[in-house]
C-alpha cells in the first residue's frame, strides 16, 4: 500500500510540474527546464514502480514455492504413518500407495488427526497468503484438494479410507505438477514395506519398536 501511495503522489508531483511548464509556457527557459524535470520524473517513477513489481512477484513465488514443498513434505509423512513404505518417498511412490488405498484400510484417531491438520493448515493458506499461493502455478489446485480433509470428522460417520486417499493422491499430484515433479504412478506391489495396520501405524507415529508384521521377504530386503 505504502509503495502505491509513493508512486501516486511521485505521479501527481511530476504532473504538476509538467501542468507548470505548460502554464507559463514550455517554449520558455523556465518552462523548457521544468518539462523536462517532469518528464525524466515520470520515468523514473515508472522504471523504479516496474522494477519493485518485478522483484515483489519474484519473493511471492519464492514463499509460494517453499509453502508448496511444505505442504507437500507434510502430505508425505502423513501417507507413510498411514500406509508405511519407505520413510523417504518420491511423489511416484506416495501416489502408487494412495492409489492402492482400500476402503477397509484402518484410519485411527491420530492418523485421521494428521490429515485434518494439513487440511485446516492448507484452508488458511488459501485464505490468508493469496498472493504466494497465487504466484505458483499449480498450487492454488491442490490446497484446494487438500483443504478437503478439513472436514475428516465432520458428520456422523468418519469419512472413508478411500475418500481420504481420493483426495490425498488428487491434492499430491497437484503439488507435485506445480513443482516440476513427476504426477507418475508407482506399482504398489513394488513399493516395499507397506503396512496399513493400526499396530505399525502407532509405531510409525509415536515411534518404538513395535511388532513387526513385514512379510519375510520384505524382512529380507530391509537388510540390504
Amino acid at each position: 500500500m505504502l509503495r502505491w501511495i509513493v508512486t501516486i503522489v511521485s505521479l501527481g508531483t511530476a504532473g504538476g510540474i509538467l501542468a507548470w511548464s505548460v502554464f507559463i509556457g514550455v517554449d520558455t527557459p523556465a518552462g523548457t527546464i521544468l518539462t523536462n524535470l517532469g518528464t525524466e520524473l515520470v520515468g523514473i517513477v515508472i522504471t523504479v514502480a516496474v522494477v519493485e513489481w518485478f522483484f515483489e512477484r519474484r519473493r511471492h513465488q519464492t514463499r509460494g514455492r517453499q509453502l508448496a514443498w511444505d505442504a507437500l513434505h507434510a502430505v508425505e509423512h502423513a501417507v507413510w504413518v498411514w500406509q508405511g513404505g519407505p520413510r523417504e518417498m518420491d511423489t511416484d511412490e506416495v501416489l502408487g500407495i494412495l492409489d492402492a488405498v482400500g476402503s477397509e484400510d484402518p484410519l485411527p484417531d491420530f492418523t485421521e488427526g494428521l490429515f485434518l491438520n494439513i487440511g485446516t493448515r492448507s484452508r488458511r493458506l488459501l485464505n490468508n497468503d493469496p498472493e504466494a499461493v497465487g504466484a505458483v502455478k499449480g498450487f492454488m489446485d491442490g490446497l484446494e484438494h487438500l483443504a478437503r480433509l478439513s472436514a475428516v470428522r465432520d458428520g456422523k460417520t468418519p469419512m472413508a479410507s478411500r475418500k481420504v486417499g481420493d483426495i490425498l493422491e488428487q491434492g499430491t499430484s497437484a503439488l507435485a505438477k506445480s513443482l516440476g515433479k513427476t504426477t507418475e504412478r508407482h506399482l504398489a506391489s513394488l513399493i516395499r514395506y507397506r503396512d496399513p495396520s493400526v499396530e505399525s501405524q502407532e509405531r510409525r507415529h509415536f515411534g518404538g519398536r513395535g511388532a513387526m508384521t513385514w512379510p519375510v521377504s520384505e524382512q529380507a530386503g530391509s537388510l540390504d
